[in-house]
């Protein structure tokens, strides 16, 4: 998984750690890293999408999108 997370993007990747890992806001992530609330929901939910697919190529998951029961540790949904 975290091979796989590595393979986002730079910003994808610092959003969805701060957000479902650390558990920080949208609105702490955007004061944090100076960028509008809007755009850390963004990058987040962009995050998910490509770490899904990422997981899916790599047959670490099978299961559809509305099936996908994403990262087990996350502390919240966007």
């Amino acid at each position: 998984m975290v091979e796989c997370i590595r393979l986002l993007p730079h910003g994808y990747r610092t959003v969805l750690n701060l957000y479902a890992i650390e558990g920080y806001s949208h609105k702490e992530i955007a004061d944090m890293l100076e960028i509008e609330e809007s755009t850390s929901r963004s990058q987040y939910t962009r995050a998910k999408a490509m770490l899904e697919n990422i997981l899916i190529r790599r047959k670490l998951i099978d299961k559809p999108k509305e099936d996908f029961q994403w990262l087990p540790f996350a502390l919240k949904n966007s």
